[in-house]
């Protein structure tokens, strides 16, 4: 005979709903938590943000108690006055060990105004196979538009995400608001990139394929994200570049992904705890190299645990040229104009 956990009065266990990307819902991350706790993490799996945070829009939160996505949407949620308030305490046990440069990238208006915590992040640039490229030859994104690379640039169709490089490769900011002399340019840009017959690739597992393939000899719109795992599988061949500034633009984006508790529901308290859990360094740190995909860890005392195989893998000796190379993903004001011109040029050249 078996019993519910009703059964003799017993209280029901909790059941938390969670939003989130692949690997955070390893059950060896899952477990030790639902050991301590009395509850069950149920989680979604999501493959984009910004349908996700769709999914979260207009009273949709309301169905989930945790979030995990990328930090933009994060940020939106917050002032939209959907996350549920970070005590002190998880600002105080994990603020001081993360990277100066991130902490300086995520809060550079005060750490204590968000009610969300970093639990992994990586850079978008230039993808490549050194046996197929040139190393000197990826640091910009103006291969992506030479005839010599006809047909062998890839597009990861990810939304916002391919727009990003092309407009600071214009000296165009996109996470500011754009006006009409500015779109029109990503739209002249957009032109010539199709005009090159890219390959557009829905997923990481084709990507990583054309890739190694030789199939394309760069991809725009992802980066450590996508190679980091190849390199985990020994590829070391393959690499995330960091573009230089052109014309006073930083090139490279700083991504970074974070958890959030959804606020006035059932089991908040809990849910902040599992949010002070999942950004934790040894959450982080296990996060950042036994998912699906190898994405870093915010805290600085992770670069002391990994490896030399792991430290090489995950690009580690790059950073000093990514802090000087980079900029943090932000709200993109003027996306729906961007999408906007973007498809319509895609249209024109089908």
């Amino acid at each position: 005979m078996t019993t519910s956990n009703l059964s003799f009065g017993a209280s029901p266990m909790a059941e938390l709903r969670y939003l989130c990307w692949d690997g955070y819902d390893q059950p060896s991350l899952l477990r030790p938590f639902e050991s301590l706790h009395p509850c069950v993490i149920q989680p979604e799996i999501i493959s984009d943000s910004p349908a996700a945070f769709a999914r979260l829009n207009q009273g949709g939160h309301r169905q989930y108690d945790i979030v995990s996505i990328d930090s933009p949407w994060l940020e939106r949620l917050d002032q939209d006055d959907v996350l549920a308030k970070l005590p002190k305490s998880s600002f105080a046990n994990s603020f001081q060990p993360y990277y100066p440069e991130l902490s300086e990238l995520l809060f550079d208006e005060g750490n204590e105004k968000v009610n969300w915590l970093p639990t992994q992040w990586g850079w978008i640039g230039p993808t490549i196979n050194t046996r197929f490229v040139k190393e000197e030859n990826y640091r910009s994104y103006a291969p992506c538009f030479s005839s010599e690379n006809r047909g062998r640039i890839g597009i990861m169709d990810w939304g916002d995400w391919p727009m990003l490089p092309i407009a600071l490769y214009l000296g165009i900011n996109p996470y500011e608001p754009l006006d009409d002399h500015a779109i029109r340019q990503l739209q002249d840009a957009f032109r010539a990139l199709f005009k090159n017959q890219p390959v557009f690739i829905s997923n990481v597992a084709l990507g990583q394929k054309a890739l190694l393939d030789g199939s394309v000899h760069s991809l725009i719109g992802t980066g450590t994200y996508l190679t980091s795992a190849m390199r985990r599988a020994g590829l070391k061949q393959i690499k995330t570049m960091i573009p230089d500034i052109k014309n006073g633009m930083l090139q490279c984006i700083v991504w970074t992904e974070g958890a959030g508790a959804i606020k006035h529901q059932p089991y908040e308290a809990l849910s902040l705890q599992w949010v002070d859990y999942i950004a934790s360094e040894k959450a982080a740190f296990h996060l950042s190299y036994n998912g699906p995909t190898c994405n870093l860890s915010p805290y600085r005392t992770a670069s002391e645990r990994y490896s030399k195989t792991q430290w090489n893998t995950l690009q580690l000796s790059d950073l000093p040229d990514l802090w000087q190379n980079s900029l943090a993903h932000r709200t993109v004001p003027s996306i729906a104009r961007m999408l906007e011109a973007w498809q319509r040029e895609l249209m024109k050249s089908l």
